[in-house]
């Protein structure tokens, strides 16, 4: 754990914030224990801010705590996943239309362009974890320009959420052409000023998306 790290923050909010990260990028899987002891002993910390990192934990929705058993990663259902994404939906195709009506930059849609464009070279290269991080900047493009923080931040937390799942989805070669054809589609949309338009794509885009992994994890856990 980083010094600098403890100076700033209180302990629970550091290791919290350490294990929603391993959650999400799958270095803890869904379904695996969190024992206290183990967690001081790998944090160098005393039980309590483990304690309470936990309860924060819960909290959010990361973890529950099972009789028995204890506390363990939440395992989302793909009915829960659906439900999610239907949310997300209709926030970010929300947060589009705001941007197409407010307008900008020419250097922002260049921006977005070229985006789009290392977005392909990562499906090409095959190299699905770049195409996953960079799919996240195009779509915080349009929550970070929509001038409305409470949609912004909202959505960010549920895709938060579904990180592992997205990368999972988004790694499976069928499902690629569809996404930057759409991501195309919305572009086009946005620079014809067609406001309306921008947000019936980005709902119909993302709604596409969550079917295809909803699919993807009734097959695999079924």
């Amino acid at each position: 754990m980083d010094p600098k790290q403890i100076e700033k923050k209180p302990l629970r909010d550091v290791i919290y914030s350490e294990l929603v990260d391993n959650i999400l990028q799958g270095r803890i899987n869904s379904g695996e224990k969190l024992v206290e002891a183990d967690l001081a002993k790998r944090f160098s910390v005393s039980r309590t801010p483990i304690r309470e990192a936990l309860l924060h934990l819960e909290k959010e929705g990361y973890i529950e705590h099972i009789k028995n058993v204890g506390a363990t990663v939440r395992k989302i259902s793909p009915q829960k996943v659906e439900e999610i994404f239907r949310v997300i939906a209709i926030l970010e195709s929300e947060a589009a239309e705001m941007v197409a009506e407010a307008g900008f930059s020419e250097s922002e849609i260049l921006n977005l362009q070229k985006l789009h464009d290392e977005m392909s070279n990562a499906a090409k290269a095959k190299d699905f974890i770049e195409y996953n991080h960079l799919n996240i900047q195009f779509h915080q493009f349009f929550l970070d320009r929509c001038n409305n923080a409470t949609i912004a931040n909202i959505a960010k937390d549920l895709r938060n959420k579904m990180y592992r799942m997205v990368s999972e989805g988004l790694s499976l070669p069928m499902n690629v052409d569809k996404y930057l054809n759409s991501h195309h589609q919305i572009m086009e949309a946005l620079v014809g000023n067609k406001p309306k338009t921008v947000q019936r794509l980005m709902k119909a885009h993302i709604l596409e998306a969550s079917k295809a992994l909803v699919e993807m994890m009734i097959r695999k856990y079924s």
